[in-house]
This record gives C-alpha cells, structure tokens and sequence, in this order.
C-alpha cells in the first residue's frame, strides 16, 4: 500500500496539516505559514514530477544509466515523500530558522536542477517534468530569504549552516533511493561524470 499509494498518503498528511491550520491556527508564527506553503508546493511539486505529466524519474533513471522497473520507481519514492513530510513538519513545530532552510534550500535546488535539467536530459522542449512548481519553489525561497532578512531571524553563520544541513538530508534520501536500485554512490558518480562529458 505505502509503494503504490505514497504520494496520496503524503497529499492527504500536507493537506491534512494545511486544512487543520487554516480553520484552527489563527496565532501561526511566520516560520509556521511558510511551512505550510512549502507544504503545498512540494505537494503540487511531487505530482507535476511524477503523475502530471509525470516522468521526471524515468529522466534520472536513464541519466544514471540505473535499469530500474516500475516497482522499484514507485519503492523509491517513498524516501522522497519522507524527506519532505521531515524536512518541512520539524520545522514546523520547532520553528527553528536553522531547520526551516532546509525546504528553503531544497526550494532553490529544485528550480536549478529542472532548468539545467533540460539541457542535461536534452529535452525536445524547454521542459522537464516538474518544472513549472520548482520554479514556484525557487522563487518562494527567494522571497522567503528576504523576509528572513528584514526580519532579522538569522545571522550569516545561520544561513550558512542550512546549507550543509540541507545537502546531508538530501543525501540521505539519494542513499535510500540508491540502496533500492541496488546502488552505490560510486557507480552513479562515474555515470555521471560520463553523461557530463558528452553533455558539455
């Protein structure tokens, strides 16, 4: 159940959590609203990648040269929908600015690597699935580190702890995800390497 239904059990908790605080949290704090945007848009992120159009894991699984079937695709996207249910309810509750700059983050990345990804999957139009929500995800970090800013929630050393913070959950994710296809990170990085050459 949790392989075939993960993304509709992720939708239902963000949701869930979205609907709850709209009818009962009136005295939100700002890191709590921005969390539950996040909430939304990595919701609306997962289905553009994976169901409509979808496909944006068939583009990764050929990019790494990983022979994958359908079931080890749906199995692996449930350390996805992990990481974005952590990264964004920790948070939430904590509201700690630290860990909040973890979906902040992954917020700029998402928009990097879907448009560089267009290029790197030599797509036949300038897009790739899941493009258009990263790209909402990019600009709401932007706008999300400014009001950081104004309102003075963080120093220097405070963003720049966010940045390896969010890179180990990210790779810890990439881990799992690579342990399904019966993978190591050695062999997806010469691919890699491979695919750049060629690319460039």
């Amino acid at each position: 159940m949790l392989k075939k239904y993960n993304l509709e059990i992720m939708t239902v908790l963000f949701f869930g959590m979205i609907t709850s605080c709209a009818v009962f949290g009136s005295q939100l704090r700002l890191i709590q609203r921005i969390m539950l945007e996040y909430m939304f848009l990595f919701t609306l992120h997962e289905w553009e990648e994976t169901r409509f159009p979808g496909g944006f894991a068939d583009l990764m699984v050929k990019f790494f040269g990983v022979k994958a079937d359908a079931d080890q695709i749906a199995k692996a996207h449930i350390p996805v929908a992990v990481l974005l249910l952590v990264i964004t309810f920790v948070p939430f509750f904590t509201q700690n600015p630290i860990l909040s700059l973890v979906p902040i983050y992954l917020g700029l990345f998402e928009t990097f690597i879907h448009l560089a990804g267009i290029k790197i999957h030599k797509m036949d139009k300038p897009y790739t699935p899941g493009m258009v929500t990263g790209i909402l995800l990019g600009i709401t970090s932007v706008i999300v580190l400014v009001t950081y800013s104004r309102e003075q929630l963080l120093s220097g050393i405070g963003y720049v702890w966010g940045i390896p913070l969010m890179i180990l959950c990210f790779a810890a994710m990439q881990r799992t995800v690579l342990a399904i296809y019966g993978l190591g990170y050695k062999f997806v990085i010469a691919n890699v390497k491979k695919k750049l050459r060629r690319t460039v």
